[in-house]
């Protein structure tokens, strides 16, 4: 990753300490390793994976995510009630009858996009958006979890005597979001108590299952009454909503809206809560809607920008990678109009085709890396049904990271950054990294903490 001066000063310092043993190595993955399984930092059941290296990014930098972050986070909102009031784009879109009687639920509260995760590339200042994780995104509580960790090995790291580093507490501001919602739900539905019991919400087998506790025990320690629970858990008694027994008012919605419509017969009293208005839930189902990547070819096509600012328009062709949905039709690149299947065919080192409602890097295609045969062949396969997108290579941002096992070694890898918003307000991010370029924790990536660093004593 191309970073700046005083980062790439940090970095050397840092894998220098390293190399040269003034700190062991193994023992400080021992250490970290252990704080997080101690805090319940787990994925799959095992301690989460991470390397022995933050990200370090500078003030400048941080300062353009924070921007790009929040003027992004305004467009997509604004992208959420386009569609809901427009028939052309929800045609494009194409989401089923199922998901747009979900996405005519009413949220109740003033911004339908509470928690969303922009996953993005860093360079230097540069920042590109490769989708946005806005259904239901995780993170949040490891990141916490993560940095804490790191600044207990920090303490013993002279190194750090000359640099302020920058933590952020993301689930009080998570905590903050979720009551603020609450608050503006309950402005019309007087009936609901002031202080919320909260049900954290997803299937019991999935593999962030540890962070639903973590979070449980930090809603709890904020004084709320907290349960973790599925959505066929749910009941409807003397019109008042019930999971587990328990009167629920404030719904935190980790059940991706995919799933949950693939158990819809299972999931009924789940969703009739929303529709009866029983239960404030975040994510509102319309977060859905920008968690599609065919999201980032509407939202840079010029007849779906009126609705945007100048500012907004600024950031989206900054940091918006060409886009199309994957059809066969003519379009526009780079000022000259292609037809889409011929192009894709004989451009296949400048493009990446991609499903356009998927996550985890489920069957992302990266053309320099995959052979024309195949290429051709997923291309014909998808091209007819309209379901994928096509976009533009970004160049994937790299960094040198230590591996730990029979010694020390230091290896080049990949590296995404992932911003939080929380009601459009940038809220830190976490950083994934990996030795493939199809970069995710569940495809075998590590998570570490993205840190602040400035120069200058603490």
């Amino acid at each position: 990753m191309k970073a700046p001066s005083n980062i790439s000063s940090l970095n050397s310092a840092y894998l220098f300490q390293l190399e040269k043993h003034r700190i062991d190595p193994d023992s400080q993955l021992r250490l970290l390793n252990q704080f997080l399984l101690e805090h319940n930092c787990t994925f799959s059941g095992k301690t989460m994976p991470t390397l022995l290296k933050p990200n370090f990014v500078s003030r400048n930098q941080l300062q353009k995510l924070k921007q790009t972050v929040e003027i992004m986070s305004t467009a997509l909102d604004k992208f959420i009630d386009l569609y809901m009031g427009n028939e052309e784009v929800r045609h494009i879109m194409k989401f089923s009858a199922l998901e747009n009687e979900l996405f005519r639920i009413e949220p109740g509260y003033q911004k339908p996009l509470v928690i969303s995760r922009l996953d993005a590339f860093l360079n230097e200042d540069s920042v590109k958006f490769l989708e946005f994780n806005c259904d239901s995104p995780a993170g949040i509580a490891y990141a916490d979890i993560l940095e804490d960790g790191f600044r207990e090995l920090f303490r013993e790291y002279p190194l750090f005597e000359n640099w302020r580093i920058t933590y952020t507490r993301r689930q009080d501001l998570l905590v903050k979001s979720l009551l603020l919602c609450y608050s503006q739900y309950r402005s019309n539905a007087r009936s609901m108590p002031e202080k919320p019991v909260i049900a954290i919400v997803d299937w019991e087998e999935v593999s962030t299952y540890s962070e639903f506790q973590l979070l449980e025990k930090h809603f709890t320690g904020k004084g709320y009454k907290t349960i973790i629970c599925s959505p066929q858990q749910f009941s409807i008694r003397n019109g008042r909503a019930f999971a587990r027994d328990e009167e629920v008012h404030l719904v935190y919605r980790r059940v991706i809206t995919r799933e949950l419509l693939q158990k819809y017969d299972q999931v009924g009293a789940f969703i009739q809560c929303m529709k009866e208005g029983l239960v404030c839930c975040c994510n509102s189902f319309r977060s859905y809607i920008v968690g599609n990547k065919k999201v980032l070819s509407l939202i840079s096509n010029h007849r779906f920008q009126g609705i945007f600012n100048r500012k907004e328009l600024k950031i989206i062709k900054e940091t918006v990678p060409w886009t199309e949905i994957l059809a066969d039709k003519e379009v526009t690149f780079r000022d000259k109009r292609v037809h889409l299947r011929d192009f894709i065919l004989e451009n296949k080192n400048l493009l990446v085709l991609k499903p356009a409602n998927m996550y985890g890097g489920k069957n992302v295609y990266i053309g320099l890396e995959t052979g024309q045969e195949t290429w051709e062949r997923v291309m014909n396969q998808q091209i007819e049904d309209e379901s994928w997108v096509v976009q533009e290579y970004v160049d994937i941002p790299t960094d040198i990271y230590p591996e730990i096992g029979d010694g020390i070694s230091f290896k080049r890898k990949y590296v995404n950054i992932n911003p939080f918003a929380l009601l459009g307000k940038y809220s830190g991010s976490i950083t994934r990294v990996s030795d493939s370029a199809v970069i995710n924790v569940s495809a075998g990536g590590g998570l570490v903490p993205t840190l602040g660093a400035d120069p200058g004593t603490r």
